[in-house]
């Protein structure tokens, strides 16, 4: 520590080109400064100043130090920064958006347990099941479900879960149970209108690929609302399994074709800028993280 104590004295006597210009930023006594970069000097076993009464310069070996030391002071104040920012009581509000049903599942927990140790940090939790604009809703954190579309905002993935085909016991005893991704076709599909139409999915068993397009007559922009409508027996359709994992627990909705897989999908943290990541949005995504890792329904 007393190293990089004498490095940090070394660096600023070359940038200010003065011992007493360095002593007066440093708060200490020019003595003090002196001493340090004697012993530094003593400890490397090079000169690293030609000192005069009216000027200062680098030596050979000099040189050479202050490349790193100053590399060094850097990353260290950076680090240090970085500490007291996380030590500090993340302040003002967190404005977040989810869709509806991730967020009063999810979210919600995840909040419960940041204010419990952040009781200064507001939370503004806004659900929507479409995709809206951060800038114009003045977001600072939009949690996004699905495959992601090209944009300016950063996206962090959180994790992933899998996609499942599900129905309710009632409608399959009346319609008869899938065997095959092509049996869908003769199905009564409920989509979430969110997605592009037709709905085309890719199946995958051992290896192989099964490409099967649904049409749909049933139609809903709310996830929350394509489940009810399965569980009341009118359709079979897929969405992310943390959407029903206490239906299919409880036995009101029944996976189907679970020896295919379909393509996982994402859970993201969006948020504007990679640049100057606010504490209350970096200590969210971190809390967030360890939720979803421990999560049942997460890959």
């Amino acid at each position: 520590m007393d190293e990089l104590k004498r490095m940090g004295v070394f660096t600023r006597v070359v940038e200010t080109k003065s011992f007493s210009e360095a002593a007066r930023q440093l708060g200490i006594a020019k003595s003090a400064v002196s001493k340090q970069i004697a012993q530094l000097e003593k400890e490397v076993g090079v000169r690293l100043l030609n000192r005069t009464t009216r000027s200062l310069s680098l030596t050979e070996a000099g040189e050479i130090l202050y490349r790193h030391s100053a590399e060094i002071v850097n990353r260290t104040k950076v680090a240090l920064s970085e500490l007291r920012e996380y030590q500090n009581q993340p302040t003002g509000t967190l404005r977040i958006a989810s869709p509806v049903s991730y967020g009063t599942q999810h979210l919600v927990p995840v909040i419960k347990e940041i204010r419990a140790i952040y009781p200064l940090l507001k939370i503004d939790l806004l659900l929507e099941d479409r995709i809206i604009n951060m800038v114009d809703e003045g977001v600072d954190l939009a949690i996004r479900i699905g495959w992601l579309q090209e944009s300016n905002l950063v996206a962090k993935k959180i994790c992933e879960t899998p996609v499942i085909v599900f129905a309710s016991p009632e409608y399959l005893a009346q319609k008869g149970i899938p065997k095959t991704p092509q049996d869908l076709q003769q199905h009564d599909w409920i989509s979430l209108s969110l997605l592009s139409s037709p709905l085309k999915w890719q199946f995958k068993k051992k290896g192989k690929e099964y490409s099967v397009q649904v049409h749909s007559h049933l139609k809903s922009n709310s996830v929350a609302a394509v489940i009810a409508l399965a569980k009341s027996g009118q359709g079979i359709s897929a969405l992310s399994k943390f959407a029903m994992q206490d239906d299919m627990e409880r036995g009101l909705l029944q996976p189907l074709l679970t020896d295919y897989e379909l393509e996982p999908t994402g859970i993201y943290a969006v948020y504007p800028h990679r640049e100057h990541v606010p504490p209350k949005v970096r200590i969210f995504i971190d809390f967030l993280s360890n939720h979803c890792h421990n999560a049942a329904w997460a890959n």
